[in-house]
């Protein structure tokens, strides 16, 4: 996965959301209109490993998990094109899937 900046698009089946996120070797950090994120990426062979913890900074918003001000996301995925495809699941609500597209922003 390369550095930069990407657009996200994700999601349950509670509610889906977009964002930004910024990948910086190792690091990824980001945020959407209700959550922020930050964490750490992982490569092995052709799939990306993302850990990352998530904190509500607007106490009106929900993640898409729920009302939920603080979780940890483990995701697992591949590029696809130019985009990579993510799936995975949330510590506080483990009986909901997640999905999430990364498209690079171009320069």
């Amino acid at each position: 996965m390369k550095n930069g900046l990407y657009i996200a698009q994700f999601g349950t089946a509670l509610d889906e959301a977009s964002g930004v996120i910024v990948i910086n070797y190792d690091t990824v950090m980001g945020g959407d209109s209700g959550m922020y994120y930050s964490g750490s990426i992982r490569r092995r062979d052709d799939r990306v490993e993302v850990e990352m913890t998530v904190h509500r900074h607007n106490p009106v918003s929900q993640s898409v998990f729920g009302d939920f001000d603080a979780f940890t996301l483990k995701l697992s995925g591949k590029a696809k094109g130019e985009s990579y495809q993510f799936e995975g699941r949330a510590d506080a609500a483990p009986s909901l899937s997640f999905r999430a597209t990364l498209t690079p922003v171009a320069d």
